[in-house]
């Protein structure tokens, strides 16, 4: 093997936190890509493309809309709007993450597999499909991404070690779902001190909620079994559980996007250029 192979190899494993196609791969990695190089880069740039008109529509939302113009003591809560255009705020601010971190990672494929230096099964996608996304649990155990798990999963069980919990247990899972939030919160408080040491640890409470709701969830489901009303549960579980996750991020999200809006964070840019918003100043000018 070539030394820069070699290098690029060791590199690699070093910015592999999924460990796609070793040992130690995290669960829930979607399955790898079949296509041909050539058809794996067209379908990466086109992802791309599709993702930045979806990320300038969402941005254009949030810098049109008045409510993210305001910070400080000024800014208001995303539900003052009512529980549409909340459902719309949080769709928009969620879909930013998404977008920019699809947007990178389907740029580094296509290079990457263009120039010859990897395969397409070295990319698998880095999200999941929405449609597993009819739990809590599943959707941030499967449709997010699962770019931290290996990091906070090895905090979580060395507290069951520490604490004595047996693997498989109860105290032992739920150990490790409030370990593993947990220190995803705290992992997040660093990007909320960048904003100013008055909003460390703000997402914090928004990462604990998460494991609450994944507790409930798995109450619900083990009172359906103690009932024996599993099946019941299974026929309609799917349209219930869509709803019940579109319900619960209605009601969670405010705590992580309103500290945000009150930072100024509603009127930073994330594109370098926007041409929702310049066709939209065009129609302005042509209807004024």
């Amino acid at each position: 093997m070539p030394f820069h192979r070699r290098v690029y190899w060791v590199l690699c494993i070093g910015h592999c936190p999924r460990g796609v196609g070793w040992n130690w791969q995290v669960a829930n990695v979607p399955s790898p890509p079949q296509d041909t190089h050539r058809v794996f880069v067209r379908k990466q740039l086109l992802r791309l493309m599709r993702c930045f008109l979806l990320l300038d529509i969402a941005q254009s939302y949030i810098h049109l809309n008045p409510l993210f113009a305001r910070s400080g003591i000024e800014a208001r809560s995303i539900a003052s709007q009512g529980y549409g255009m909340r459902c719309l705020s949080i769709v928009a601010w969620g879909y930013t993450p998404y977008g920019m971190i699809t947007m990178q990672y389907s740029l580094l494929a296509a290079v990457h597999v263009g120039l010859g230096y990897s395969d397409p099964e070295s990319w698998p996608d880095l999200f999941g499909v929405w449609r597993d996304a009819y739990t809590v649990r599943r959707f941030w155990g499967r449709t997010w991404h699962q770019l931290i798990r290996r990091f906070v999963s090895a905090y979580g069980k060395l507290a069951c070690h520490s604490l004595g919990f047996e693997q498989g247990t109860t105290a032992s899972s739920y150990t490790q779902l409030y370990v593993a939030f947990l220190v995803s919160g705290i992992m997040h408080s660093g990007g909320d001190l960048m904003l100013g040491p008055a909003y460390l640890g703000a997402s914090l409470p928004f990462f604990m909620l998460q494991s609450v709701a994944i507790s409930i969830e798995d109450g619900v489901f083990a009172l359906a079994n103690r009932w024996r009303a599993e099946s019941a549960l299974r026929e309609v579980g799917r349209v219930v559980g869509y709803v019940w996750v579109l319900v619960w991020f209605s009601v969670s999200m405010p705590c992580y996007v309103d500290w945000a809006v009150r930072a100024g964070l509603g009127r930073s840019e994330v594109l370098p250029v926007s041409p929702i918003r310049y066709l939209y100043g065009m129609i302005l000018r042509w209807t004024i």
